[in-house]
């Protein structure tokens, strides 16, 4: 829910996700019927780069942004195959920009741990005596055709669910009388003998602590991926499917 109380602490009070405009449907819809205005309007020059940029600077090489952007592109504009358009899965939640990052991130997050695994795997001699590990990996079941479980997601959401296990008990229950309940920092202050002051204080401390806790098990999960606080929060904030944990 993005608006139970773990999204209102991860990115504010009165933070809600943007959702799609009608005007982004009706462009949706036509390129998927096949006007090329509207694919054209859709895979603009900037929108592509905009989401290479953004593999990269998350720890992608140039190739592997390239390679997944034009496949993401392909995916959305095939129409004539079993699997259709991967268009078809957007659900208007979010913007169509956030639908995309998402779905660009959550492939480079599958491709590195592929390649990780990939590297893992024991080898075979080929006769030549080097070690070749792509035949065991190739006859490994196929993943579906549908996306059916969103890595990112669950990386944001059993990093964020570490932090949270990891923090002071006190200043949890103290931040959930305030944050949830909506009781003022004056009175939670009366209840533990303290001043108004150091219940900020211990707030703003906790929040340091969701923050470190939180960069620190993303880091130990995917070390390659290059993500700060500010990218976490807006993810939080283009993921309706995080906050089902409240």
């Amino acid at each position: 829910m993005t608006n139970g109380p773990i999204s209102r602490l991860i990115y504010g009070m009165d933070g809600e996700s943007a959702t799609a405009t009608n005007d982004e449907f009706a462009l949706i819809e036509s390129a998927l019927a096949g006007d090329e205005a509207a694919a054209s309007a859709l895979r603009t020059s900037e929108r592509t780069g905009r989401l290479e940029s953004i593999l990269e600077r998350r720890g992608a090489s140039r190739t592997e942004a390239r390679d997944i952007v034009a496949d993401l592109w392909s995916d959305c504009f095939n129409t004539g195959t079993d699997r259709g358009s991967l268009l078809d899965r957007f659900s208007g939640k979010g913007s169509i920009d956030a639908f995309l990052t998402r779905t660009a991130l959550n492939r480079l997050i599958d491709y590195k741990r592929r390649q990780r695994f990939r590297g893992d795997l024991p080898g075979s001699n080929n006769g030549d005596g080097e070690v070749d590990v792509s035949d065991r990996f190739d006859r490994l079941p196929a993943e579906k055709a549908a996306e059916t479980e969103d890595s990112l997601i669950g990386l944001l959401r059993e990093s964020l669910v570490h932090a949270f296990r990891n923090c002071d008990a006190e200043k949890l229950v103290i931040l959930r009388l305030v944050n949830q309940h909506g009781i003022d920092q004056t009175t939670v202050g009366r209840m533990w003998g303290w001043s108004q002051s150091k219940i900020s204080r211990a707030i703003s401390s906790l929040m340091d602590e969701i923050r470190d806790y939180t960069l620190e098990e993303l880091q130990r999960r995917d070390p390659w991926l290059d993500l700060q606080w500010h990218d976490f929060v807006e993810l939080c904030r283009e993921s309706n499917e995080l906050f089902t944990l409240d």
